[in-house]
């Protein structure tokens, strides 16, 4: 008996990562006026990004149902595996919900859900945690309750190039993406115990790569032993930036770039860079 890890598509796991260590990703809906789309499957990040770009009106997102988590864990266990589900924040969307409904219509004890409590990069690097312990042969439990330490020292962070898509889309008060619409500034948003936060404000793209420098250093974070994932959104040119700012500099034990998808791509927009890791 074996242990099948499952997540969302709004962690942003590349595919090789899925490919190599066989997870099962379901995905959530973009809808845009004419059509829905299921996220990273239907529409990749290139082309919702050309769509978004077009679109006179934002495109609004739907969660996993719990009928889709009823197959795919259904078709898990027939095969004698165990399951941990691994998910967006049940703040940001109802795909946790979803699948907890769906683990008490199947009933048993062989289902395991984890509320990261986080999203996109976040969400990455819990579930890369997640994929160590299973390849340790940990059991189930061990793994489960590690998790759950783990997912408190997430660490997440990112530059947006505005706020309106996060308060479009009800991530964020009108009077928090206010900030972001006078004189370029850019916002800076911590994504943390289900919560997403603007800590800082920088104004314009030459300040970016110096404040997440800034930021590793003041907290004092220990790079060398870790994974560092670096995200953006139509924003790779800068993400090389940063990637040749920090690498060398805290000796980064590896670095895993990915760009947003289309569901994360909604909420965060275009010209988003962001790093993650967990600081254990």
């Amino acid at each position: 008996m074996g242990i099948r890890i499952i997540i969302d598509s709004t962690s942003d796991v590349t595919p090789e990562i899925i490919d190599k260590y066989n997870l099962i990703m379901v995905p959530l809906t973009v809808n845009f006026e004419d059509k829905s789309y299921l996220d990273k499957i239907e529409i990749k990040s290139d082309e919702f990004f050309e769509l978004l770009s077009k679109s006179e009106k934002l495109p609004t997102t739907s969660q996993v149902s719990p009928g889709t988590f009823v197959e795919t864990f259904s078709e898990i266990l027939l095969q004698g595996d165990e399951i941990i589900g691994l998910f967006l924040a049940s703040e940001f969307s109802g795909t946790y919900e979803s699948a907890r409904i769906a683990k008490d219509m199947i009933g048993g004890d062989k289902i395991h859900l984890i509320d990261s409590r986080s999203v996109t990069l976040g969400s990455f690097a819990l579930i890369l945690e997640a994929i160590e312990l299973v390849n340790q042969n940990k059991n189930i439990q061990e793994i489960v309750e590690t998790l759950e330490v783990l997912k408190d020292k997430v660490e997440a962070v990112a530059v947006l190039d505005t706020l309106k898509y996060l308060e479009k889309g009800g991530r964020l008060s009108k009077g928090q993406a206010v900030v972001g619409s006078i004189l370029n500034i850019k916002p800076i948003i911590r994504i943390k115990e289900g919560k997403i936060n603007v800590i800082d404000k920088i104004r314009g793209n030459n300040k970016t790569i110096r404040w997440f420098d800034k930021w590793i250093e003041e907290n004092n974070f220990d790079l060398s032993d870790k994974t560092i994932l670096l995200f953006h959104g139509r924003n790779i040119e800068q993400l090389k930036v940063l990637r040749e700012a920090i690498e060398n500099k805290y000796k980064i034990k590896n670095i895993i770039e990915q760009e947003i998808g289309p569901v994360i791509g909604t909420h965060a927009g275009p010209g988003v860079l962001g790093i993650g890791f967990v600081n254990k």
